[in-house]
């Protein structure tokens, strides 16, 4: 009878303890994700870059700047009434039409990668976020367990008080059970503190105080939807911001590539000149026009072009590794989560409920001295051991899928919004 109403007491106190609790759901940790987007520097930083590259894109020039030259002759007086002698001329470099678009290209595509590059440093902020938040969350369900287990391990040292006072009792089991419990009481202290660290990690994730409270937390029992692999890998070519740099980066060579194509031609320029006399008299004028000749250089130009042909090849192979690893991880991150999930359920469904009978059995066996005080603390670290284990397979499941969110760009379209 005992040991029906201490398993009806915890449970009564286990539901009331689960109403205070702040279930760790998706749309908890995407509003934790806002938060810490918009007030980590490492994002400000990321947007700063972006805004300079932006602003890179009006520094193209199409016209380069006119030059004003000015030239004074020293001559004989009679030489300089007839030649002049000062000299006037302003001259314009033509504008490189080509030249230009390739550079706009360019620098257009260095702020998409800018851009992409935020996105990625949001989504990996994101994920720490989340992992986080995750970690949090399984001290506090082991610090529960713990706790519970204290609970029970009181209640059987007066029970082992009680059977001692028999004539034929032993003091043997009352000092086993208050060292057992002397070692869970260190365990459930050394899961507060690591809970605390936990917390402190997240509040400066969050760019809060380092000692800003939080409320006790619990991870979620229903698994994450999850979709096949394919879906997954579609949704991750559309939107990852890892692929969508490399793809910038490709326009990027592209451009450089045609760049260098452009400067191969010669460059034109137009000018005007004048003579005149200091004396107030016009003497001539004439317009010219100006022409590089590129062919002396050739093999530097040709150089040029190879190089950026070169890093432009470079650009696609980093794109289809990139795509093969990220794949890779994406394979491993639902095989991961798909996994601890028929983890987390087999304990619920066949490990935990064996290990209850087991305890609960040999505990009253061990009231009427029909088991050994080893034979029940055994059989309790198991449970204890087997609801750890449950909470650290649903852990494991929730960072395998939100390290799925963050390849998919789940956390970079939760801050678009």
């Amino acid at each position: 009878m005992k040991t029906i109403f201490l398993s009806s007491v915890m449970l009564s106190m286990a539901a009331r303890a689960d109403d205070a609790l702040t279930p760790v759901s998706q749309p908890f940790i995407a509003r934790l994700v806002l938060e810490a987007v918009a007030s980590h520097p490492a994002v400000a930083a990321a947007d700063a870059r972006t805004r300079a590259a932006t602003a890179a894109i009006g520094s193209v020039r199409l016209w380069e700047d006119p030059q004003l030259g000015l030239g004074l002759t020293a001559a004989r007086r009679a030489m300089r009434r007839n030649d002049g002698d000062i000299r006037i001329g302003a001259e314009q470099m033509l504008p490189r039409r080509g030249l230009y678009e390739a550079e706009v290209r360019r620098a257009t595509a260095a702020q998409q990668v800018q851009q992409a590059a935020q996105a990625q440093t949001a989504s990996a902020l994101g994920l720490a976020v989340a992992q986080a938040v995750l970690e949090l969350a399984l001290a506090d369900e082991l610090i529960r367990l713990q706790a519970e287990n204290l609970t029970w391990l009181r209640t059987l040292v007066q029970t082992a008080e009680e059977r001692a006072k028999s004539p034929d009792a032993t003091a043997t089991e009352t000092l086993r059970l208050q060292s057992e419990l002397a070692v869970r009481t260190q365990t459930l202290a050394s899961l507060r503190r690591q809970r605390a660290q936990f917390a402190t990690q997240l509040n400066l994730l969050l760019v809060r105080a380092p000692d800003a409270p939080w409320p006790a937390l619990v991870l979620s029992r229903q698994a994450p939807a999850l979709t096949g692999a394919t879906a997954l890998k579609a949704r991750m070519e559309r939107g990852n911001p890892q692929l969508a740099a490399l793809r910038h980066q490709i326009e990027g060579a592209g451009a450089e590539s045609d760049a260098a194509r452009a400067k191969t031609k010669p460059v034109f320029s137009v000018g005007v000149e004048s003579n005149i006399y200091s004396g107030g008299d016009f003497r001539d004028g004439m317009v010219y026009l100006k022409m590089t000749l590129p062919w002396f250089n050739r093999s530097a130009y040709l150089a040029d072009v190879a190089k950026a042909d070169q890093l432009h090849a470079a650009a696609q192979s980093d794109l289809a590794a990139g795509q093969r690893e990220l794949y890779a991880r994406l394979t491993g991150f639902l095989t991961e989560a798909n996994n601890q999930q028929q983890l987390a359920s087999a304990y619920a469904g066949e490990v935990l409920p064996a290990s209850k009978k087991a305890v609960e059995t040999l505990q009253n066996a061990w009231v009427s001295s029909k088991a050994t005080l080893l034979e029940v603390l055994e059989a309790r670290r198991a449970l204890l051991e087997a609801r750890q284990e449950q909470q650290r397979a649903l852990a494991a499941r929730d960072a395998a899928f939100q390290s799925l969110t963050a390849l998919t760009a789940g956390f970079t379209s939760t801050n678009s919004k």
